[in-house]
């Protein structure tokens, strides 16, 4: 089986297509029990079939999830955040003053643990839930390199991932993708089950994730000009379009026509 970190490197290669050593244990400084106010549910997030929804939500698939992300990521989980670096007052300011004036944004009141780390590659970010911890990994160019605004495009992005909830779906999703036999991960009785609707899942998941990001970050050109950074082709041919229909990752233009199209029907709102 392939280590924590390579499979964390393909995982974030997906998004892109979508300091000091810190010792810290892997539970993090505090649990997230609910990260949106019980009464908020966000303007922002587009719903999901009903046949998705009730199989993503069945108590028997999110428990098969919580024992997959469980077996093959807890016990490395601790050695990526030992080597990592969590994101304060005073070890970076900058970021976190971002990631709270987003969490503000999103009406978020318990903030996730982010770490920055070495081990991924790149601009990139990514969220995880393993036994119950939900944090943000972010890697050490997105932290020292990136536009303020930029950071808080992505930073929303990850926060987004999180308020949608089952965030272990898209731990799952990212071990999947960097591993082949998907009937040694699920079984064979539920691995045609669950792939499919987690992909379908996965995709509208970005889709939303983005909107938090724009929310954050509130200029559609900043987010034009990172997604080119992180290879965009404005004008898809037929075989990338073609290609993306099977992939949980849509096309980076996709994502930007459809946060243009979220933008342009939602300027009331953005506004507020």
């Amino acid at each position: 089986m392939e280590s924590l970190a390579r499979s964390i490197e393909k995982f974030v290669d997906g998004f892109a297509n979508s300091s000091a050593s810190f010792d810290v244990p892997v539970q993090g400084k505090k649990q997230i029990t609910d990260t949106v106010d019980k009464d908020f549910r966000p303007f922002y997030l587009m719903k999901e079939d009903n046949y998705i929804d009730s199989i993503i939500n069945s108590p028997l698939i999110k428990a098969s999830l919580r024992g997959i992300a469980d077996k093959y990521y807890s016990s490395s989980v601790d050695d990526t955040l030992k080597s990592s670096t969590l994101v304060t007052a005073s070890s970076y300011p900058t970021l976190h003053q971002i990631l709270t004036r987003c969490c503000k944004s999103l009406r978020m009141y318990d903030i996730p643990d982010v770490y920055v780390t070495s081990r991924l590659r790149g601009i990139n970010a990514l969220s995880m839930e393993v036994k119950h911890k939900k944090f943000i990994l972010v890697s050490r160019q997105t932290a020292i390199s990136l536009t303020e605004q930029e950071q808080a495009f992505l930073l929303g992005h990850e926060l987004g991932h999180h308020q949608q909830g089952n965030l272990v779906c898209h731990t799952v999703n990212g071990l999947m993708n960097s591993m082949n036999a998907r009937s040694e991960i699920f079984g064979p009785m539920l691995s045609d089950t669950v792939e499919v609707p987690l992909k379908r899942w996965c995709r509208l998941s970005e889709f939303n994730a983005d909107r938090a990001g724009y929310i954050c970050c509130k200029d559609i050109n900043t987010i034009r000009q990172l997604f080119l950074k992180l290879g965009m082709i404005e004008k898809p041919s037929a075989y990338h379009l073609f290609e993306e229909t099977g992939e949980d990752h849509p096309l980076l233009s996709t994502r930007f026509n459809e946060l243009q199209e979220f933008v342009t029907t939602n300027r009331h709102r953005l506004c507020l």
